[in-house]
């Protein structure tokens, strides 16, 4: 689980989400259809962010990025 740090269009990614875990960790979802969170919104394990959309190229498609300080 984690806290919605970001949920709006981002480019390159369309309508992104970010949350954060604690202790440095986030992860990224991005080309979303539909973001279902708002910025500071607590999301548990399992929890729905989201509907996947398309990729630029037109696929379906889920961008998904897990980031531990930074990197």
């Amino acid at each position: 689980g984690g806290t919605v740090a970001y949920a709006a269009p981002f480019a390159g990614f369309g309508s992104l989400v970010i949350l954060d875990h604690g202790g440095g960790a986030f992860t990224m979802y991005g080309h979303l259809a539909q973001p279902k969170v708002e910025r500071g919104t607590r999301v548990g394990r399992g929890g729905i962010i989201g509907t996947v959309g398309v990729a630029p190229a037109g696929a379906a498609a889920l961008y998904f990025e897990v980031r531990i300080d930074g990197r």
